[in-house]
């Protein structure tokens, strides 16, 4: 896109000057920016140490991480606060990381690689000194290029960066270590490849080292796109997205199984998307959030806001803001 990326490194240690527990809440507010927003904490006592080195492209992210032992975890209050969900990508370049999301377990050791959700709690242990590289791009970005539903992801999976999958590997912890002086330069080329790339990765750790057939990867991408320039329109009808993509109807429910169906996968962005809308606007009306998010009726988004969340929109922006009565 031509945008310019920005450099920025940062080194943590505690000194006769700045105590353990100082030098480790400046490492806490430094991954916070650099990765994402989460709690950290120390798995020994004294001294401690941490470095980071991140380039920031316009939508991506590559940080190069070592550090003393250390527990992160992020809370299901520290996802709500977020504004936008990311695949991560773990490539343990030392050490040994030990991390738990979504039911799974991934002990990952130097030479691994795997992939996380931000929009799903997370707890991760690292041994001491160890060193990663981390990648992270737009979720939505990354399951179009791959075709895929959020439910195919190989999440918490450690696989060795050998063969094929190694190749990407190699590129991103290239691109972690990058020197400042070239990032400027690199943003003009690489920043609208990362998610492409970052698909290919997801690709070949779920065995689809080939593209699938027509009609269910590059259709699928197809029907993604077009719902997710239409979805807001309370209007839009499974006829109307089968004829703009070219499919019959049959085919475009097959595409879309995985995520229950063309009008649960609309029903699902219209409220995350109202989701998005909540936490940039806590004073918003919820019925004017509601027609912004494609709903016909404040009934029929009350419904599809609790099917999806668990919540009513209320109760959902009270979690934002405590000073919120729920409804």
């Amino acid at each position: 896109m031509g945008n310019a990326a920005t450099a920025s490194a940062a080194e943590v240690c505690s000194s006769s000057d700045t105590s353990a527990r100082q030098a480790f809440e400046q490492w806490e507010a430094i991954v916070g920016d650099a990765v994402l927003p989460s709690t950290i904490e120390p798995l020994a006592q004294g001294y401690w140490h941490g470095k980071v080195s991140t380039t920031q492209f316009d939508r991506s992210s590559f940080t190069l991480m070592s550090a003393s032992a250390q527990r992160l975890f992020r809370t299901r209050r520290q996802i709500e606060q977020a504004s936008a969900e990311f695949l991560l990508v773990n490539i343990v370049v030392k050490g040994e990381n030990r991390t738990e999301q979504n039911g799974r377990i991934a002990d990952s050791p130097a030479g691994s690689i795997a992939f996380f959700d931000s929009a799903r709690p997370i707890e991760s242990l690292t041994t001491e000194n160890s060193v990663s590289a981390i990648v992270r791009a737009p979720m939505h970005l990354v399951l179009e290029h791959a075709g895929l539903v959020r439910d195919e992801l190989p999440i918490a999976t450690p696989m060795p960066t050998t063969g094929a999958l190694g190749v990407v590997a190699g590129f991103f912890r290239g691109l972690a270590e990058l020197p400042p002086d070239e990032t400027n330069q690199a943003a003009t080329v690489l920043d609208s490849e990362i998610a492409g790339m970052l698909s290919s990765a997801v690709l070949l750790a779920t065995g689809r080292t080939s593209p699938a057939p027509s009609d269910s990867l590059y259709t699928r991408q197809q029907v993604l796109a077009y719902l997710r320039r239409r979805f807001t329109d309370p209007e839009l009808t499974v006829d109307e997205v089968a004829h703009a993509c070219l499919v019959s109807r049959r085919t475009l429910y097959r595409l879309c199984e995985g995520f229950g169906g063309p009008a649960a996968l609309v029903r699902r962005m219209r409220v995350e998307h109202a989701r998005r809308l909540l936490r940039a606007d806590l004073n918003r009306p919820l019925a004017a959030v509601a027609a912004a998010s494609g709903f016909a009726t404040d009934r029929h988004f009350y419904r599809a806001f609790r099917e999806e969340t668990g919540q009513t929109p209320g109760q959902f922006r009270a979690q934002l803001d405590p000073g919120t009565p729920g409804r």
